[in-house]
């Protein structure tokens, strides 16, 4: 267990991980997320609950434990439980969930529209398709196609092609849409930082910063002592499925991930 601290110094949230017997057992927020890897969708999910303050169990998901898929249903993480409420696993399911639990941190804005573009947003980094999404599909195709030697091992890559909807002829689509990612996020704080603004929403944090600077995990992999919980099978799959993208990620999302972690999430990252 460790409480971690915002950049005054101040005390942000407990931040305990712990066996499912005792997660099932207990009241309040759960929250199963990825073991060994910074999966974005769950360092996304723990970021949320950092940077709103609300204390959360951590239970480490792994694809071999039977006992939590059983648990949240689900075979891959994160899930979500609040008390007795069904467990919820989408993106969007998380943070709107998480809102409704408040916190010192509003993460959506009040605004409609600008609301409406947080999501859409959030949808290219986090959504069917979008940068994560066709990052996965690269690190698939790159292990299949080397026999494991590069990108996802290959029994990983195997079992996870059908969920992804890999075929061959879809990396280059998706290499496309990486790289029209990154681009268009990279300006969009390029523009920010112009205006004097630290953050996508002028100078407060949003589940949108929170979503930018965990989605660069696969592209962009924190060094071993910022993220020293990371399976070295992983970290070399990181490392060698897009070599060409990954030195394609532009300065500004490196800086803005930086002073996201440091200001807000906190590092090293627990795995």
């Amino acid at each position: 267990m460790r409480r971690l601290r915002d950049a005054a110094g101040l005390p942000l949230q407990t931040m305990k991980f712990v066996d499912i017997e005792e997660a099932r057992a207990a009241p309040g927020v759960r929250l199963v997320v990825m073991g060994a890897t910074p999966s974005p969708w769950s360092e996304a999910a723990k970021g949320i609950f950092v940077a709103k303050g609300i204390d959360v169990m951590l239970v480490r998901f792994l694809p071999s434990d039977a006992a939590v898929k059983q648990w949240t249903g689900f075979h891959n993480a994160p899930a979500l439980f609040i008390d007795a409420e069904p467990p919820r696993a989408h993106w969007s399911e998380i943070i709107e969930a998480a809102e409704r639990l408040g916190g010192h941190a509003r993460l959506v804005p009040v605004d409609a529209d600008e609301r409406i573009r947080t999501f859409g947003l959030a949808h290219e980094l986090l959504g069917e398709g979008g940068l994560v999404w066709s990052g996965r599909l690269l690190a698939i195709h790159r292990g299949l196609t080397t026999e494991g030697r590069e990108g996802f091992p290959l029994r990983l890559a195997s079992n996870l092609a059908p969920k992804y909807g890999y075929a061959p002829e879809r990396a280059a689509v998706a290499k496309e849409r990486v790289t029209s990612v990154l681009e268009r996020f990279g300006r969009l704080v390029e523009a920010n930082d112009a205006r004097g603004q630290k953050h996508l929403f002028g100078d407060r944090l949003s589940v949108l910063d929170i979503y930018v600077a965990t989605a660069l995990a696969p592209f962009a992999p924190l060094p071993p002592e910022q993220c020293p919980g990371m399976h070295p099978a992983m970290r070399h799959a990181f490392d060698t499925a897009y070599p060409e993208l990954t030195a394609a990620v532009p300065v500004a999302l490196r800086e803005h991930r930086d002073l996201v972690y440091r200001r807000h999430l906190g590092l090293p990252i627990e795995l």
